[in-house]
């Protein structure tokens, strides 16, 4: 695999979203879409996971990988259908439609609405009433359709005939046109069924659960169960999607993006910095100050820059202390001529952010963030104003909790990675007459360090056809301090 396209896939989020492989011309090759992003995308990259001949066919094209966060799975699973409809990946066998998505539609102008499931229609064909999606599962909508109706009855009679349907005989419709039911006790139904599907289900739910709690007390599993997936199925309809069935994929961005910059210029406006586009976020990784690692995360414009991130190792610091490692990774950072933040945030608390602030050029607001001790405490923020360090309160501290989420994730991942490459690499360094070529010609058939020793002699000559070598790796395994 390519250095570049490795460095991706360790870099990529633990959020929902979706994936595009590209291939050295830029052109698009797959698109997919991911409850974990970064789980998934690595899965192609195991050659266990794959079995689809397609797939395999296009590993060897993929050149990088793009990616597209979104709020939650279904965002992912609409915008993934979007973009297939778009560009026509070659790889991606099954191009979605509108049929793949169903809507609930309620004309709440009538004097009696209904609710239907829709599917295809063009832009502006139910605005006058409310749309409720786009919902992935058809299955999952009509389990919902049939709840909702047996929990809020409503009228779908042709030619206003309610006493010759099935439905009012069986109690499925109020039967509003037979007189059974007022007009402001049949909105009353509309209304109820229209607060659960813009999300307000608060209370329902909790209605819910608490009936299931009691059908489990007299153990009646099967209605405990029901109940179960009816919540499981009202908590999924009812996710706020941030695009509505007509917006075009620009639309879709442009408005996200829109929101992140916004998003900044209010945390600018707080901590009185003019114009905020560039914040840096540090952390340091390490154990017992060995192996120790600093990280920088860069968010632009509210976005995550991803391209911008760095890894400094440790070089002066040999003792456990953070405050002088974070002031060495600042120093070498401020060396180069890359362009500055206007605002840095530390992975720590007042000592943290008093000791960066030494090393940090003047017109550079520093900031900290101290993790909460329990879950019923809130992050604390510490900031740098004239020499002075204090608390203070952030109104929508998300984006910086985000980065510093973003930076511990990076710099151990990171950790993890180095430190056990190197344990393995030092673990064949060691063995006499095992050089740079025998090593690589290893680690190609055994692929790690384990199956090295888990090997035969004979095996293992087989690869590097010296019977002395070949004992000495199998000497120097036995030893019980290198098992």
């Amino acid at each position: 695999m390519k250095k570049k396209l490795q460095v991706t896939l360790e870099l990529l989020p633990e959020v929902p979203g979706v994936y595009i492989f590209l291939n050295k011309e830029r052109e698009i090759l797959y698109i997919g879409k991911a409850k974990n992003l970064q789980k998934r995308v690595n899965t192609y990259f195991h050659k266990t996971t794959q079995d689809r001949p397609r797939i395999i066919q296009m590993l060897p094209l993929i050149d990088d990988v793009e990616i597209k966060e979104t709020n939650n799975e279904i965002e992912a699973l609409i915008l993934e259908s979007v973009l297939i409809k778009k560009y026509k990946p070659p790889y991606n066998t099954e191009l979605k439609d509108d049929k793949s998505y169903a809507w609930l539609y309620i004309n709440v102008k009538d004097d009696f609405p209904t609710v239907k499931i829709v599917r295809t229609f063009k832009k502006g064909e139910y605005s006058e009433g409310k749309l409720f999606g786009p919902y992935p599962s058809g299955v999952l909508i009509r389990r919902v359709y049939s709840y909702l109706r047996r929990l809020y009855p409503f009228c779908t009679c042709k030619n206003r005939d309610c006493k010759s349907s099935l439905y009012y005989h069986i109690g499925l419709c109020p039967g509003p046109y037979a007189g059974a039911i007022s007009k402001e006790e049949y909105r009353e139904n509309i209304d109820n069924i229209i607060g659960i599907l813009s999300g307000r289900k608060k209370n329902h739910i909790q209605l819910l659960q608490k009936q299931m709690e009691e059908y489990s007390k007299e153990e009646n599993y099967e209605k405990a169960a029901q109940l179960r997936d009816r919540i499981e199925d009202l908590k999924y309809i009812s996710q706020n999607i941030d695009f509505t069935y007509y917006d075009r994929i620009e639309l879709y961005e442009s408005r996200r993006e829109k929101v992140l910059r916004l998003s900044f210029q209010q945390l600018g406006l707080e901590l009185g910095i003019k114009d905020l586009r560039r914040i840096e976020c540090y952390d340091i990784s390490n154990i017992q100050g060995k192996h120790a690692y600093g990280s920088m995360v860069v968010a632009t414009d509210g976005k995550i820059n991803r391209s911008k991130y760095r890894v400094f190792k440790i070089r002066e610091s040999n003792s456990p202390n953070d405050f002088e490692m974070m002031k060495e990774v600042l120093k070498r950072r401020f060396k180069n001529s890359e362009e500055s933040p206007q605002l840095i945030l530390i992975d720590g608390g007042k000592g943290h952010v008093s000791s960066a602030s030494k090393v940090i050029p003047s017109g550079i607001t520093v900031m900290g963030i101290s993790e909460k001790k329990s879950s019923n405490l809130l992050d604390t923020f510490w900031i740098s104003r004239e020499k002075e360090i204090s608390k203070i309160d952030i109104k929508n501290p998300k984006i910086l909790i985000n980065l510093r989420d973003e930076a511990h994730r990076f710099a151990l991942s990171f950790f993890r990675k180095q430190s056990i490459k190197q344990l393995k690499q030092s673990e064949l360094d060691n063995i006499k007459g095992v050089g740079s070529k025998r090593k690589k010609a290893l680690l190609e058939v055994f692929r790690n360090v384990d199956e090295i020793k888990k090997a035969s002699f004979e095996n293992i000559y087989e690869v590097i056809k010296n019977k002395t070598v070949v004992n000495n790796i199998k000497e120097y395994f036995s030893n019980p301090s290198h098992q």
